[in-house]
């Protein structure tokens, strides 16, 4: 584990302001709101972080979300199993997303899994607020709590009139997926912004244009309870439909590709536990500014 070298003191500072904002708060209680706010504080400042760090040619697999916490530290006394089974696996336990942001913290989970790292690594600053940002291990942390969200935001939630998720399916974002469950179709519907009046009167308009993208006739209605997820589930930065078929038992993806959803039966399986070895002896940070550049480049 190292400290990332260069790393923006306004980034540092940007993190610091917000937690030193928030120091009133009882943890053990969040209030109404700070629960959503932790969650899109950090999903938008670790994605500049790594926006910054990629443009530096660092090695991006020193920064890779946690698949799950590692087991030294969920064997730590802090550590709370059962808060961490009802996210992973009752998701749907929470009603919004603030809930579950204040679950997080009102739990221990994160305030002890940053406890633990920093115990673990021999690093203190992975549990310091004013400057945990600056290490890899940050990154590791959060990029975790983060697909928590994803996996809650992916939920099958359904109307009467259908439903719908935002996010890149095919291109870079600003899209919306869209389940019609009396045709069984989905649409793709892609967001394009324009300028419209003149001079002081000129105001931006956000336009959709729907497309047809393909049905799931042959799989049955989506909104039958099934397990549903929106998920990006190769890794390859687009979302995925991911359900289990009732019928025949199998799990399904749906890609957009070239302007069509596409269905594969897929096979999931569980994802290896990041090791963390008991006699691992905390990485030596040195303060030649080459012989960290050269742990960190790719």
């Amino acid at each position: 584990m190292s400290q990332i070298p260069n790393f923006p003191q306004s980034l540092l500072e940007e993190h610091k302001i917000w937690h030193h904002a928030r120091h009133y708060v009882d943890i053990t209680n969040p209030p109404p709101g700070y629960g959503l706010e932790f969650l899109r504080f950090h999903r938008d400042f670790i994605a500049r972080a790594l926006a910054w760090y990629a443009q530096n040619g660092y090695d991006l697999r020193l920064v890779e979300p946690w698949t799950s916490v590692p087991e030294q530290i969920r064997q730590a006394p802090c550590y709370d199993r059962a808060a961490e089974a009802r996210i992973l696996y009752q998701p749907e336990s929470f009603a919004s997303a603030d809930e579950l942001g204040r679950f997080i913290e009102a739990s221990n989970l994160h305030s002890c899994i940053h406890k633990q790292a920093a115990r673990i690594y021999g690093d203190p600053d992975i549990d310091d607020f004013d400057v945990a940002p600056h290490d890899t291990v940050f990154y590791n942390i959060h990029g975790m709590v983060d697909r928590w969200w994803r996996n809650w935001e992916g939920l099958g939630r359904f109307e009467e009139d259908g439903g719908y998720w935002c996010g890149p399916f095919e291109g870079e974002g600003d899209e919306i997926l869209s389940y019609s469950p009396n045709e069984e179709l989905w649409m793709l519907g892609k967001l394009h912004r324009n300028n419209v009046g003149e001079h002081e009167q000129e105001h931006e308009v956000t336009l959709v244009e729907w497309v047809v993208v393909g049905d799931s006739w042959e799989f049955g209605p989506m909104d039958d309870g099934r397990p549903f997820r929106i998920w990006d589930s190769d890794g390859d930065g687009k979302l995925e439909v991911l359900f289990r078929d009732p019928i025949k038992g199998y799990w399904v993806e749906g890609k957009v590709r070239g302007g069509r959803l596409r269905w594969q039966p897929v096979r999931l399986e569980p994802s290896p536990k990041p090791a963390i070895k008991p006699d691992a002896k905390p990485a030596v940070k040195s303060t030649s500014k080459t012989s960290k550049q050269s742990l960190l480049k790719t």
